[in-house]
């Protein structure tokens, strides 16, 4: 009997455990680092603008080099009622404090899907800074 036990306080005794880091944990963490970068807007200007299809491609020039740069394009009034309806808009720059000085020339391309003024037909686009209104057909 006492064999027994023995046996047991050995087998129990002698399985280790190790902490395991789970991988939501790895994903929680580094979703809260993204979460605390802070993006402030950043100038920039236009180089080139036009539509193909449902996409606006802009070419951008900016200060940086260094950080990471975003952009986005929202409303920036109420649609207009007119023949065609004419929608302003506008596109947003946004980095994490880029400190660099190169000038960065890009291509950015961005869904305009959303801004069509009536289901089927042309609305004009009002791009806030661009001094040429913009023909959106669908």
């Amino acid at each position: 009997m006492y064999v027994f036990f023995f046996v047991c306080f050995v087998s129990l005794s002698s399985c280790k455990t190790e902490p395991v880091l789970s991988l939501e944990t790895a994903d929680l963490n580094e979703t809260e680092l993204q979460e605390t970068t802070t993006f402030t807007q950043t100038p920039f200007t236009f180089v080139d603008v036009v539509l193909k299809g449902d996409t606006l491609i802009a070419k951008v020039q900016y200060s940086g080099g260094c950080g990471n740069h975003q952009f986005e394009i929202e409303k920036s009034g109420f649609l207009m009622k007119s023949l065609p309806p004419k929608q302003p808009i506008k596109i947003t720059h946004r980095s994490d404090e880029d400190s660099c000085r190169a000038l960065i020339l890009e291509e950015i391309k961005l869904y305009i899907g959303d801004f069509r003024g009536t289901p089927n037909g042309t609305t004009v686009l009002l791009l806030e800074n661009w001094n040429q209104h913009l023909i959106y057909s669908y």
